[in-house]
């Protein structure tokens, strides 16, 4: 069986795995000259250090992109934690840690929240009660959105603004007023209410593109092909079935038993546009920047892995040691008010806020260059309707034709896992039992 793959992002990826592993033989198709599609990496012109295009943590419950790095050999690259043990810190000088380590899966994350330092016994409790409701699936969030489900199920001010937020923004690139409560509910039942396994973050030590760098020659050791640089022109579609694809370059594909589109709404529009398909809508949601903020500094000052940033701009500090000493990689999502300022003002403004959070560590320390990277379009915006119309993998009604991307529907927010899970789902479906 032919199965031909459009884009070569992670869906497109673990779309290629998936169907290799169950016979196919697959021909991936990418416009860009470089696969991993928005999650990649690149060497600073300055200083020649590869960095991410925005930094990106991974964790246990990431099901098909671990199976996608172990398949390539390259899950090495990755640093995992023992347990959960993320750190807080404010500009007033709090600090807390959140540590799971001491008893196995969610009562280890029970455990961890129970001993919030910064955090009144009140805000705990109730933190305590939402988690063991979300356990036993006795929370509604039909329709909310997080601020709603907060406000309905009595979570304290400060427990929002100093756990629940910090948790949304990061992995749904969204602000509590927007996100749908649902895909929330999913994030914590499966990251952080599982198995010890599923709630440890995972680190990449090496460039995004690094992790994914192998799949061209294992794709073509077994049997199929990627091409870059070439776009898919249009579609052959007769009794709704793809006979054929139309490459920009003029050559046309037409041993096809299967397709699977891995490209935004924008892209796959054009595509049905050009070949003459009648469209069905994508509901293409609106999108949310990311900022990410590379700042080098002249000391290694930065001793744990990752904290969380409350009260500021900057929302994580990442360490980036094992690349250079003195790198910290800073993200900002659902940045819509910081994406629109200059560089330098950007730099100047977390290199400051930085220092806020951590005096002691950078007193005499000086910031050697920076790196400024704008998503303006990093991932759609999940809101409670948005998320309702997301569409399902056979939308469109061709037969052998499947969608998947970070924005169909799969349940889960616009990760690396929403992606890669969704080319699973789709191959799947195309694909004999």
């Amino acid at each position: 069986m032919h199965v031909v793959i459009i884009g070569a992002g992670w869906a497109g990826v673990a779309a290629a795995i998936h169907a290799v592993e169950h016979g196919a033989r697959v021909t991936v198709i990418e416009e860009r000259p470089y696969i991993g599609g928005r999650a990649r990496s690149f060497p600073d012109r300055e200083t020649n250090t590869v960095i991410d295009n925005g930094q990106h943590i991974m964790m246990g419950c990431y099901r098909e992109v671990l199976h996608v790095l172990r398949t390539l050999g390259t899950d090495h690259q990755l640093d995992r934690q023992a347990a959960l043990r993320v750190g807080f810190v404010d500009a007033g000088g709090k600090r807390d840690v959140l540590d799971a380590s001491a008893l196995p899966g969610k009562l280890g994350v029970a455990l961890g929240i129970l001993r919030l330092q910064q955090l009144p016994l009140k805000a705990r409790l109730a933190a305590m009660r939402f988690a063991l409701r979300l356990t036993l699936h006795r929370i509604d969030s039909s329709g909310m959105t997080c601020k709603e489900l907060f406000a309905r199920y009595r979570q304290p001010a400060e427990l929002v603004s100093r756990l629940w937020e910090p948790i949304v923004l990061a992995t749904m690139n969204a602000s509590i007023n927007d996100a749908s409560a649902d895909v929330f509910c999913t994030v914590m039942r499966l990251a952080f209410l599982g198995s010890t396994e599923d709630s440890q973050i995972l680190v990449p030590r090496r460039g995004l593109s690094d992790l994914l760098e192998p799949f061209t020659d294992w794709l073509r050791a077994h049997g199929g092909s990627v091409h870059t640089s070439v776009a898919v022109e249009r579609l052959t579609v007769a009794q709704d079935r793809v006979t054929s694809v139309v490459l920009s370059t003029g050559e046309e594909i037409t041993d096809v038993d299967a397709v699977v589109s891995c490209v935004p709404q924008r892209a796959l529009t054009r595509i049905c546009a050009a070949s003459q398909y009648p469209l069905v809508d994508l509901h293409e949601p609106a999108v949310s920047p990311i900022v990410s903020v590379y700042l080098w500094y002249s000391a290694q000052w930065m001793t744990t892995d990752l904290v969380a940033a409350l009260g500021t701009a900057t929302q994580w500090i990442f360490n980036k040691h094992q690349t250079t000493p003195g790198l910290v990689a800073l993200t900002i999502s659902a940045a819509s008010d910081i994406a629109g300022q200059e560089r330098d003002m950007i730099v100047a403004g977390c290199d400051a806020e930085v220092r806020q959070l951590f005096p002691k560590e950078l007193n005499g320390v000086k910031l050697l260059h920076s790196q400024v990277i704008k998503e303006k379009a990093a991932t759609p915006v999940f809101t409670p309707a948005a998320n309702a119309e997301r569409i399902a993998s056979d939308a469109l009604g061709i037969e052998n034709l499947r969608i998947a991307g970070d924005w169909v529907q799969t349940g889960l927010p616009a990760t690396l896992e929403g992606a890669a899970f969704s080319g699973v789902l789709a191959a799947s479906d195309l694909l004999p039992a």
